[in-house]
C-alpha cells in the first residue's frame, strides 16, 4: 500500500513537470515569431513652454516726416468742399488743416506745417510736431500642433492564443502612449494660446492708451500753435503781399519744405509733402530765385476746387505741375480732390 502511494506521487510529480517544460517551450516558440509591426512612439512632451516669437515685418513701424502747405485762401476750395473722415464738409481750408494734423502724425514721426503766402520761413512757419512714442512689436500666432501620423496597418494577422494576447497587449500600451502624447500636445497649445492673448491684450492696451495719450497732448500743442499763428502772434511779414506770393505762393513753400527734406528726410523712412492750394499757372510771376529739391518726397497734392479731378481745367494743371514736380526731383505725384479727402490722407499717414 505504502508503495502504491509512493509510484501515484512519482507520476504526478513526472507529469507536471512536463506541463511546465511543455509552456516553457511555447513561451520561446512564441517569441521568435513576429507578432505586428509598430514603431516606437514619439517622445512624449507634456510640459508647457509658453514662449512666442516676434513676427514683426520689415515695413512695420516706418517712420514719417510730413510737412504740410496750405493757402488759408478761399479761392482754393471755391465752391467745393473738403471731406473729413466723420462725412462733414468744410470750405475752411485752416479748419480743415487744425483738425486732420495731429491724425496724421505716425509713431517715431514728425509733421511740420506751413502756411503759404509768406516770403519768410519763420512767418509761414506754423507749427512743427514730433511723436516720441514707439510702436509696439507683433508676435507670432500659435499654430495649432501637427497631430501624429496613424501606425501602419499589421503586416500579418495574429494567430489565436498567445499571439493574438500579446497583440492586443502591445496595441493598447501603444494606444495609450499616444494619447498620453496628444493630450499633452493639446495642453501645451491650450497653454501658449492662452499666454499669447495675454501678451497681445496688454500690449494692445498699452499702445491704445499710450496712442491716445499723445494724440491729445499733440492736439492740444497744434490747436495752441495754429491760434497763435492766425492771430498773428510773433509774425512781422503781410502774407500775399506781392504778386509772387499772391499768385506763385506756392513756391515759397516748397522752398520751405527743401529746407527740412534736405536736413532731415534721411533720419526717416518715408518723406511725403502735402499741398491743399489752387495749383493755378502763373508763369509771369514765377519766382526764379528759389532752391527747390524735393529729391525722396512723395508728393499728395489736393485740388479741392476740382469737382472732377478729371476735368480739362484740373488736367491741365496736374500735367503743369507734374513736369515741374520732375524737375524738382520728386519721386511721384497723387492729385486728389476733396472728396474723401481726410480718409484718403489717414489711409496713408494715420495710425
Amino acid at each position: 500500500m505504502y508503495r502504491q502511494n509512493i509510484e501515484i506521487l512519482s507520476r504526478k510529480s513526472i507529469s507536471k513537470l512536463v506541463l511546465v517544460l511543455i509552456f516553457l517551450l511555447l513561451i520561446l516558440i512564441g517569441c521568435d515569431q513576429p507578432i505586428e509591426t509598430v514603431p516606437p512612439p514619439p517622445s512624449k512632451t507634456p510640459t508647457c513652454q509658453p514662449v512666442i516669437g516676434l513676427s514683426t515685418p520689415s515695413a512695420w513701424g516706418e517712420t514719417q516726416l510730413i510737412v504740410i502747405l496750405y493757402d488759408p485762401r478761399s479761392h482754393v476750395v471755391g465752391d467745393q468742399y473738403l471731406e473729413l473722415e466723420n462725412k462733414e464738409q468744410t470750405q475752411d481750408v485752416p479748419s480743415f488743416v487744425s483738425t486732420i494734423v495731429p491724425r496724421l502724425i505716425k509713431p517715431g514721426g514728425q509733421v511740420s506745417v506751413f502756411q503759404l503766402g509768406y516770403s519768410s520761413y519763420d512767418d509761414a512757419r506754423v507749427s512743427r510736431l514730433y511723436s516720441y512714442a514707439s510702436i509696439p512689436q507683433l508676435y507670432d500666432t500659435p499654430a495649432p500642433p501637427e497631430t501624429l501620423t496613424p501606425l501602419p496597418l499589421p503586416e500579418s494577422t495574429p494567430k489565436p492564443g498567445l499571439d493574438a494576447v500579446a497583440a492586443k497587449q502591445n496595441a493598447k500600451m501603444v494606444a495609450t502612449e499616444r494619447a498620453a502624447i496628444e493630450t499633452a500636445t493639446a495642453s501645451s497649445y491650450g497653454c501658449i494660446t492662452d499666454y499669447w492673448n495675454t501678451v497681445v491684450m496688454q500690449t494692445a492696451t498699452a499702445w491704445d492708451e499710450t496712442a491716445k495719450a499723445e494724440i491729445s497732448e499733440t492736439e492740444k500743442e497744434f490747436k495752441e500753435e495754429f491760434s497763435s499763428h492766425s492771430d498773428g502772434v510773433n509774425i512781422n511779414e503781410t502774407p500775399f503781399r506781392t504778386n509772387a506770393l499772391y499768385y506763385s505762393d506756392i513756391y515759397y513753400g516748397l522752398s520751405f519744405a527743401s529746407i527740412i527734406f534736405r536736413e532731415e528726410c534721411g533720419n526717416y523712412n518715408e518723406c511725403a509733402l502735402v499741398i491743399i492750394d489752387d495749383f493755378g499757372i502763373y508763369e509771369e510771376y514765377e519766382p526764379d530765385d528759389l532752391l527747390i529739391d524735393l529729391s525722396n518726397v512723395d508728393i499728395y497734392s489736393v485740388m479741392a476746387s476740382c469737382k472732377d479731378i478729371n476735368q480739362p481745367d484740373c488736367v491741365s494743371k496736374k500735367e503743369y505741375w507734374n513736369a515741374k514736380f520732375k524737375e524738382f526731383k520728386a519721386v511721384k505725384t497723387v492729385y486728389w480732390n476733396g472728396v474723401h479727402i481726410e480718409k484718403n490722407l489717414l489711409n496713408i499717414f494715420g495710425r
